[in-house]
């Protein structure tokens, strides 16, 4: 009967512990960076709510009234809003560039072990997936809904993009969730590795 933990590392054929296996070093600075984009776009998304809604109630006074806007003021209003979107896509763009980069840092630490699959899973990395899903199909559904040329359009337009940015932000606050998931479990990961436990260990307790 052998006394050799089945969760530990085997031995070699000599009977001499086998090397400690090589410490898997993700880039935890990229997990940082994409918490820190995505908190910063979902409060970009919820100024612009804010600014739509504001273009949405100057287009209803026109209705309303049409001498009670200045064109100064309706210009100021389209500016803002157009400012926002470039600047929330940026960032979003960014954001996936941080995350598909950082998960090639993570594909290289754990792919070797066979962990890389069960570490996303973990992490719950489909639940962004079908958020990303039903954003983009939002997005796509939205911008082909026609042009915006009079009051009415602009109060319709405005409606239906609060709710996709409303979307938007939750999809930023998702990744937040992800990032911040991620680094606890690829630390688990790693330090379990590291204290020497073997790969069907590691599965073991990380289950």
């Amino acid at each position: 009967m052998t006394n050799e933990s089945p969760f530990l590392a085997p031995a070699n054929d000599a009977g001499i512990p086998a090397a400690a296996p090589r410490p898997l070093k993700p880039n935890r600075g990229l997990a940082i960076a994409m918490t820190i984009l995505s908190a910063v776009y979902s409060v970009l998304c919820l100024v612009e709510i804010f600014a739509l809604a504001h273009r949405a109630s100057l287009a209803n006074q026109i209705i309303n009234d049409p001498t009670s806007v200045t064109v100064d003021q309706a210009d100021s209003a389209d500016s803002l809003v157009s400012t926002l979107s470039v600047v929330a896509l940026v960032v979003f763009v960014a954001t996936l560039v941080l995350m598909a980069i950082w998960q090639r840092s993570l594909r290289a630490a754990f792919g070797p072990s066979g962990r890389y699959e069960a570490v996303l899973k973990e992490s719950g990395y489909q639940v962004f997936r079908i958020v990303w899903l039903i954003s983009l199909g939002l997005a796509i559904f939205l911008r082909g809904s026609g042009n915006v040329e009079t009051p009415q359009d602009v109060i319709s337009h405005d409606h239906k993009f609060m709710i996709y940015y409303g979307l938007r932000a939750a999809l930023g606050l998702v990744i937040v969730y992800l990032a911040v998931r991620l680094v606890r479990v690829v630390q688990r990961n790693v330090t379990l590795a590291q204290a020497g436990y073997s790969p069907d260990a590691v599965n073991y307790l990380s289950s």
